[in-house]
């Protein structure tokens, strides 16, 4: 979900570094270290192909699964259900379209649940997304690297307030650097706005991306996303040195 072409994300991510007089080599392991999860799970550098991942298991269809309904779900797994984004990242708008294929996978004894995603020129980019237990994530996959990243968004459980750490990857690191999310209940049951179409019973979440370069974690960048029930992700807004983007539902189908 929340895809856009990756050659688009290079694109504006390096015409911004060039404006940037005042950047150096430093500043730069800096920005690499916060792009890369955003470019995986915010603006779409998945692997195309499903990632090779260890203690896997795999099934066709939703029958049995122990996700919520649709209707209570933040995340909606329900197999042919579609969502179209538009993001302002390059300073046009693109669009990207994903659906959930029907595929599970079961990772580390989760099941997570096979979302493809298509831009001009970018087909069949694969992510998994969890949903159980009123708890949500994001898995994908990267296409350069072959570094699994993990976006926990929500835990529907906390109250407003209610604050979380995540890992950002199976092994608790990336790019060889420990990395975590630090979370946080924004606002729950608000009612937001977005491209003139309204939405009800949406929990504002925010999620700081940190990493460990030698002396305690620091922050690296910010997310915040918007999750309407029954529906999903509407808003996702990202932030990391200066550079802020923000990716809006268009249009969607829950079956």
């Amino acid at each position: 979900m929340l895809i856009t072409s990756l050659l688009y994300c290079k694109q504006a991510f390096f015409i911004y570094f060039y404006q940037d007089f005042n950047f150096n080599l430093s500043h730069l392991k800096k920005y690499l270290l916060a792009l890369l999860p955003a470019l995986v799970l915010g603006f779409g550098s998945c692997k195309k192909d499903a990632p090779d991942l260890t203690g896997t298991t795999l099934s066709n269809g939703t029958s049995g699964n122990s996700a919520s309904s649709s209707n209570d779900s933040y995340f909606p797994t329900t197999k042919g259900s579609s969502w179209t984004y538009q993001s302002d990242l390059t300073g046009t708008t693109k669009s990207a379209e994903s659906h959930i294929t029907g595929v599970i996978k079961s990772i580390d004894g989760e099941d997570y649940y096979e979302v493809k995603s298509s831009t001009p020129g970018n087909e069949n980019v694969v992510q998994y997304n969890y949903a159980k237990g009123k708890k949500y994530k994001m898995r994908a996959t990267t296409v350069q690297t072959q570094t699994t990243v993990d976006f926990f968004l929500l835990d529907d459980n906390l109250p407003v307030g209610g604050e979380w750490t995540a890992k950002m990857s199976p092994s608790g690191y990336i790019n060889d650097m420990p990395a975590r999310t630090q979370c946080k209940i924004i606002e729950k049951g608000i009612i937001k706005t977005v491209l003139n179409k309204t939405y009800k019973n949406v929990i504002h979440t925010h999620v700081t991306m940190q990493y460990d370069l030698g002396n305690g974690f620091e922050d690296y960048g910010d997310y915040d996303f918007y999750l309407a029930k029954g529906v999903g992700l509407i808003q996702t807004d990202a932030s990391f040195f200066g550079f802020t983007s923000s990716t809006y539902l268009a249009a969607y189908t829950i079956k």
